[in-house]
């Protein structure tokens, strides 16, 4: 009984060591990720917040245009950091989407400043396809953004279509943090 004590309280230390070590990702969280803090703005648009066993959370807002905007902006899903974020920090745009209808939709996504003159500090066009998958953007920050001053704008006036948006993550890894080991999307 006394070796069992024994090997549980070794296990239980090298647990902890090993959970300590570990990155703590919802530490560097800057919004709530939950798929109902996506803010849809736009003409010509149609949301809705849906049950979706799918997607991780369970829920996603699925958004319908009516076909190609002026701008690929004029119909867009964001949200903004909720904690400020410093000059230099490097931060990951991730999240969950797909295309409903058709069968793909390529669109842009965007971290810019949440005012003009939404100075962009990066952006990728990405392609949905039906599966649920996650998406990535990175960005170096160019100056400092108190909360509520760095978006994310996911663009969805590029064609008639329907995607869904499942939860959403902007991550600040601070400065000097080599992008290379972020994730990337796949082709």
């Amino acid at each position: 009984m006394k070796r069992l004590v024994t090997t549980l309280s070794v296990a239980a230390i090298l647990t902890a060591s090993v959970a300590q070590a570990a990155p703590d990702i919802a530490g560097r969280m800057v919004n709530h990720p939950a798929a109902d803090q996506w803010s849809i703005v736009g003409t010509g648009e149609k949301h809705e917040l849906v049950k979706d066993t799918t997607v991780r959370g369970g829920a996603a807002f699925q958004i319908t245009s009516a076909g190609k905007g002026t701008n690929p902006w004029d119909i867009q899903a964001g949200i903004s950091n909720a904690k400020a974020i410093k000059k230099g920090d490097v931060v990951l745009l991730a999240f969950w989407g797909r295309a409903v209808t058709p069968g793909s939709a390529t669109i842009p996504a965007v971290i810019q400043q949440s005012a003009a003159p939404y100075t962009r500090i990066g952006e990728q066009t990405l392609t949905l396809t039906p599966d649920w998958r996650l998406h990535y953007v990175t960005a170096t920050a160019d100056q400092d953004y108190p909360a509520g001053t760095l978006g994310v704008s996911v663009q969805l006036a590029t064609a008639a279509q329907t995607v869904a948006l499942g939860p959403v993550f902007l991550l600040d890894f601070g400065p000097g943090y080599d992008a290379k080991y972020l994730p990337r999307n796949i082709p």
